[in-house]
């Protein structure tokens, strides 16, 4: 137990690497901001001998810096993109669809059937029997809002 207490310099440093490099194997940048952690922390406890709790404490810190100072500068390097492509068109809205499941006022379980698939559906106003054919109104997530159609 004493050789590995003796060598944590090296520990840290060997934790670090293998951190980094499964950094490969897992999505995000976020284990390889604490490989970097590790790595300083095996650097400073080589230079600056202290106790083995002192050093976790120094991990955890280094580790917290790194993930802030890091991921501001990943983020600042790859931007992250998001639009609104104008040709694309709520093909949704006034459609003409089936009941499959009763439609309630303003709760979720009935369904209408859209596209070949089923989705939720809430009323603004009445309810609505299976049978009945409802306009589409408006798509939040995956419930539709939609009313009545009178035949």
């Amino acid at each position: 137990m004493d050789f590995i207490f003796a060598n944590t310099a090296y520990l840290w440093i060997f934790l670090g690497l293998i951190l980094l490099f499964s950094e490969f194997l897992l999505p995000g940048t976020f284990v390889m901001f604490l490989g970097i952690g590790a790595i300083f922390t095996g650097i400073f406890t080589r230079l600056v001998p202290i106790e083995f709790y002192t050093q976790v404490v120094v991990w955890v810190v280094s580790s917290l810096v790194s993930i802030l100072v890091g991921g501001s500068a990943v983020k600042r390097f790859f931007k992250s993109e998001s639009s609104v492509d104008p040709f694309i068109q709520d093909d949704f809205l006034n459609q003409i669809v089936p009941v499959e499941t009763d439609i309630l006022v303003q709760r979720h379980g009935g369904k209408i059937k859209f596209q070949g698939t089923l989705w939720d559906a809430v009323s603004t106003n009445s309810k609505i029997p299976k049978g009945n054919f409802v306009r589409i109104l408006s798509r939040d997530n995956l419930t539709f809002t939609v009313e009545r159609v009178d035949s």
